[in-house]
C-alpha cells in the first residue's frame, strides 16, 4: 500500500492575537505543503506494481490520504504479514531509526511485521533471538508456522548473564522447531554485555538473512516505548527483523 498522511498540516492551528494576516500565511503555507506531498505520491502506486511485476509478483495498491494510523490497522486486518521500512512515516522525509508509526504498527497492529533493514543477505542464516521470555516465544512459533525459514540455515542465539540460563533457553527453542521439521545451530552466550550488542554484532558476523523476535513493552512517552534491547535492534540491526508483539 501506499499512503499520505497529511494530519499534521490540515488539522487546526491556534493564531495569535492580532495575527489575522500571520495566521493566513501560515495556513497557505500548509495547503501548499499538502499539495506538494500529494503531487509526490500520486505515482508511487504505478511505480509500486512495476516493482512488483519485475519481481515477477503482483498485488494491489492501496491508497490512503488522511491520518493514516486507524486506516492501516484496518488494512493489517485482513492481511497476514506487514514488511514496512524502518523510517516509514508516511511524510516522504527520512528519518532516523524507527520511527512513531512504525512503533504503532508493531504495538497495535494484530499481525507480525517484517522491519526491513539497510541491508539482504539471501544466502545468510536466519537467526532467531530467544531468551525464554513469552514474546519471543510467540515470536518463534508464528515464525516457524508461517514457514519463515523455508530452506535457511536457522540459528538460535540465546543471551544470559548465566551459562546455564542461555543454555536451557536456547534447548527449549530447538526442541520446537523440530517439533515443525527445522533444525538449528544454538549459541549460547554467557556476558554482562548489552544483549542488543551481541545481537548487531552477531547478525553482522555471521551474515543472518534476517533476525526473529519477540517485543515487548509499555506505554510511555512514544505511545509505546520498548524494552531498551528492543530498541537498540529496531533502531540499529543491519538485518531485517521478523517482529510480533
Amino acid at each position: 500500500m501506499t499512503a499520505l498522511d497529511v494530519s499534521d498540516l490540515e488539522g487546526a492551528e491556534a493564531v495569535p492575537m492580532g495575527g489575522a494576516q500571520l495566521g493566513y500565511e501560515r495556513y497557505r503555507r500548509r495547503q501548499e505543503l499538502a499539495r506538494e506531498r500529494r503531487e509526490r505520491v500520486a505515482g508511487l502506486p504505478a511505480m509500486f506494481e512495476r516493482a512488483l511485476a519485475e519481481s515477477g509478483m503482483h498485488a494491489p495498491c492501496t491508497t490512503l490520504d488522511a491520518d493514516i494510523r486507524v486506516g492501516l490497522l484496518r488494512l493489517i486486518e485482513t492481511s497476514d504479514l506487514v514488511v514496512t521500512g524502518r523510517d516509514t512515516d508516511f511524510h516522504l522525509e527520512p528519518l532516523d531509526g524507527v520511527t512513531p508509526l512504525v512503533d504503532h504498527i508493531i504495538a497495535k497492529g494484530c499481525r507480525p511485521v517484517v522491519v526491513c533493514g539497510p541491508d539482504w543477505n539471501e544466502r545468510g542464516p536466519v537467526m532467531v533471538a530467544y531468551d525464554g521470555s513469552a514474546p519471543s516465544a510467540k515470536a518463534l512459533q508464528i515464525a516457524a508456522l508461517m514457514g519463515v525459514f523455508g530452506s535457511a540455515n536457522v540459528r538460535v542465539v540465546s543471551v544470559s548473564r548465566e551459562a546455564a540460563a542461555a543454555v536451557t533457553a536456547a534447548e527449549r527453542a530447538r526442541s520446537y522447531l523440530r517439533l515443525h521439521g527445522f533444525d538449528c545451530e544454538l549459541e549460547a552466550v554467557e556476558t554482562t554485555e548489552n544483549p542488543a550488542d551481541v545481537l548487531l554484532r552477531r547478525a553482522s558476523e555471521t551474515g543472518a538473512r534476517l533476525l526473529v523476535m519477540g517485543a515487548f513493552g509499555h506505554r510511555g512517552f512514544r505511545e509505546i516505548l520498548f524494552g531498551s534491547t528492543t530498541r537498540r535492534l529496531f533502531d540499529s540491526a543491519p538485518v531485517p527483523l521478523f517482529i510480533y508483539h
